[in-house]
């Protein structure tokens, strides 16, 4: 077989196979971004907790909101019962929210809670509080450069 001819069929073979792979069925995690604001004053809200849940059945519970009130985090679609998920949304001195949604793909979305009766209204003395209360493990805050 003449030199060419080789060079053809390993190219077809070697795009063939990468044409393979992108044809994976598995699903990707959905990525999750929330924005808390509050209703009235339209202030971000920071250090927000989340428990999130479907099919009666807690999947994750996140915390923490940054200095603009957004928290990113993912869910496993294998954990997410007929697409539908609750998310429970604990704000610093709001009132404790809840909120249902369908789930198919990723989910952008702001929350708008309201100032109220809640057990979180000192980030000093209620942020370990809240991560007991809810079973969550700190992560570990890394500082430094990456190499």
């Amino acid at each position: 077989m003449p030199p060419i001819k080789k060079i053809i069929y390993s190219f077809l073979f070697l795009f063939s196979l990468s044409l393979i792979g992108q044809n994976n069925d598995s699903k990707k995690d959905y990525r999750i971004e929330i924005i808390t604001i509050e209703k009235n004053t339209k202030d971000t809200i920071i250090g927000s907790f989340f428990e999130i849940y479907s099919g009666n059945k807690r999947i994750k519970a996140e915390c923490c909101t940054n200095f603009d009130g957004i928290d990113i985090f993912t869910l496993n679609p294998k954990d997410i019962v007929k697409n539908r998920i609750d998310i429970k949304v604990y704000g610093l001195k709001c009132k404790p929210y809840k909120k249902k949604f369908s789930i198919k793909d990723d989910l952008k979305t702001t929350i708008y809670l309201k100032y109220g009766k809640t057990d979180y209204n000192n980030p000093k003395e209620d942020f370990d509080r809240m991560y007991k209360k809810l079973k969550i493990q700190p992560e570990p805050i890394e500082c430094g450069t990456v190499e």
